[in-house]
């Protein structure tokens, strides 16, 4: 597993390593690291990584704006925020981040989270649909909407938009339940990719909008506070 570090503290390199090299003895895993103490140093050598704990505050370019620029070069690598503030988690949402762990990094935090990431990355985390003769393998973390269209409906992905051609009831069966919601008959949204909310409207990283029914509204805000603390304050200390 390719590993990157970016923090302008080197102590916390040290003690994230000696985190992870005990995690991956536990679980059989060979790891690798790169080490960053900046933004900037990050983005002028990227290389092909599986995963960038990256600190939120940081000299020059903060670990926002830089995994702001990751993604403009569609870079999507799980990043895992380091920060003394939890109340950052919202903001993370823009870049969509995997999770973040609060300073000082709690040992047993850091394992759930690398559980997770392992897990998600199994097959379990992708579907299968038919496009006609064809079937498409999708990542369920790269579905940000889809969208109600007559009898079908449409699908909008990080990579890209396509027509599936069964209802949005049908392609909701498909997804957990706890990663996604009905927010309105003709929208269903990927809680890893809402931004914000009003009462009415949902935003989503791609800048695209989603409805929030009447009836909607209490369950959504709800069931985004559960996913939040399931994925998310799960690392808090």
């Amino acid at each position: 597993m390719r590993i990157a570090i970016c923090d302008d503290e080197l102590p916390m390199h040290d003690l994230l390593k000696r985190h992870l090299d005990s995690y991956a003895r536990k679980r059989n895993l060979s790891v690798m690291y790169s080490d960053y103490t900046g933004g900037k140093e990050l983005l002028a050598f990227p290389q092909d990584l599986d995963l960038i704990f990256m600190d939120y505050q940081m000299k020059e370019l903060d670990g926002l704006e830089t995994a702001r620029k990751l993604r403009a070069a569609r870079i999507d690598t799980p990043i895992i925020f380091l920060t003394g503030f939890p109340h950052i988690v919202f903001d993370t949402f823009e870049v969509n981040a995997y999770r973040f762990l609060v300073k000082p990094v709690d040992p047993e935090k850091l394992a759930a989270a690398m559980d997770g990431l392992l897990s998600d990355q199994s097959t379990d985390q992708y579907i299968v649909i038919k496009d006609g003769d064809l079937s498409r393998r999708i990542n369920i973390d790269d579905i940000i909407y889809a969208e109600a269209s007559d009898k079908y409906c449409f699908v909008r992905t990080t990579e890209e938009g396509f027509v599936y051609k069964k209802t949005l009831a049908e392609f909701e069966s498909l997804l957990p339940e706890d990663r996604f919601f009905r927010s309105h008959r003709t929208y269903l949204v990927g809680f890893r990719h809402v931004v914000s909310h009003t009462e009415t409207m949902i935003v989503l990283d791609n800048q695209e909008k989603a409805l929030i029914s009447k009836l909607k509204r209490t369950p959504f805000k709800k069931a985004f506070q559960d996913y939040i603390k399931r994925y998310h304050f799960a690392n808090r200390c």
